[in-house]
């Protein structure tokens, strides 16, 4: 992992669509941006922070998500997800997570990733696949 890391930012800005709202067992529960996309965008923001500082064969896995949803978000509303790298402990990278809209801070929280050899997740992969006895699926 490249130093520079540590002073890395990424934001994911998003519209939000119907498809977004906070829905359960496909029943729609309110037309508001739910915590599931917003989760889901907070992931992808700190994965495109860290990863340009990946050295050669390195990979992450998620290791944690705190999300607070603060304020409403209406569909239609444009979303600003940031994550900025606050904290980095050997190979513990934790991003803190902000997203805004033009009117108000909508949620804020933390997203944690731990940095290990492409290999080693590999392993540890078929490991937990043959653990369960489930046959490892084809990767495209």
């Amino acid at each position: 992992m490249k130093s520079e890391v540590q002073r890395s930012s990424a934001t994911v800005s998003v519209t939000v669509t119907c498809d977004m709202a906070a829905s359960l067992d496909g029943h729609r529960i309110h037309p508001l941006y739910s915590t599931f996309w917003l989760a889901y965008h907070a992931e992808v923001a700190a994965r495109k922070a860290i990863e340009p500082y990946f050295d050669e064969g390195e990979n992450a896995l998620g290791a944690g998500i705190t999300i607070e949803h603060r304020a409403m978000c209406p569909i239609g509303a444009q979303v600003h997800v940031t994550a900025t790298v606050t904290s980095v402990e050997e190979n513990r990278i934790v991003c803190t997570i902000v997203a805004r809209t033009d009117h108000a801070e909508i949620a804020r929280g933390t997203q944690t990733q731990i940095v290990l050899p492409a290999s080693a997740i590999e392993e540890k992969i078929r490991s937990t696949y043959a653990r369960h006895g489930i046959e490892l699926p084809h990767q495209p």
